[in-house]
């Protein structure tokens, strides 16, 4: 049976781009025993990517760097691979906890972004503290996930268009008036709200 939840650690959101979609569909696929087996070929499949000789190199070498940084166990037979979180891995203490049907709507969202750069910054926006004015630039969201302005600007506009069921997600530019009528804008403030549509 399928989790309700799937469980993200922070430390995930700072990696590469292969990295953290290997570790995503770990999490995915494997539900409560955080494993995946099969041939380079299926991993491609189920990152949405195609099968060539550069993307199955980059995987693998991803597997290697995952395995050496703890996050990962690799066990080879042959062409079949089985992929497992370590327990290291497990006992992050700072987890991201989405409902399994917000991150089937991040996967197909059309969007100008990555879906895995949706995720990233779906899963920074949902640990921002709520009731707090937190402003935030692009910049220092991007700083943080690895990844660029225009990117974190894409996703937030893709996520504050989607409908998480009973949550939303809204934005606020925050902006100041300084002399001589010049506005400068400080950044956005970012809540997460209940839907009562």
């Amino acid at each position: 049976m399928e989790s309700e939840e799937l469980e993200f650690y922070t430390e995930w959101l700072s990696l590469d781009k292969y990295h953290f979609k290997i570790l995503t569909m770990i999490t995915v696929l494997a539900d409560n025993k955080r494993a995946f087996r099969g041939k380079i070929s299926d991993l491609c499949k189920e990152l949405s990517i195609q099968a060539s000789a550069a993307n199955t190199g980059k995987i693998k070498t991803a597997l290697k760097l995952l395995a050496e940084s703890g996050y990962i166990n690799v066990i080879i037979d042959k062409d079949i691979y089985t992929v497992t979180l370590t327990k290291a891995a497990e006992k992050a203490d700072n987890v991201r906890k989405i409902k399994r049907e917000w991150y089937k709507i991040i996967r197909q969202a059309d969007s100008e972004a990555a879906w895995e750069q949706l995720l990233k910054v779906f899963l920074y926006l949902i640990g921002l503290p709520q009731g707090k004015d937190t402003i935030l630039t692009y910049r220092q969201i991007g700083e943080s996930l690895n990844c660029s302005v225009s990117t974190v600007e894409r996703a937030i506009k893709t996520i504050c268009n989607l409908s998480f069921g009973d949550m939303v997600f809204k934005k606020n530019v925050i902006k100041e008036k300084m002399e001589n009528d010049v506005t400068i804008t400080l950044g956005t403030a970012f809540t997460q709200g209940i839907n009562f549509e």
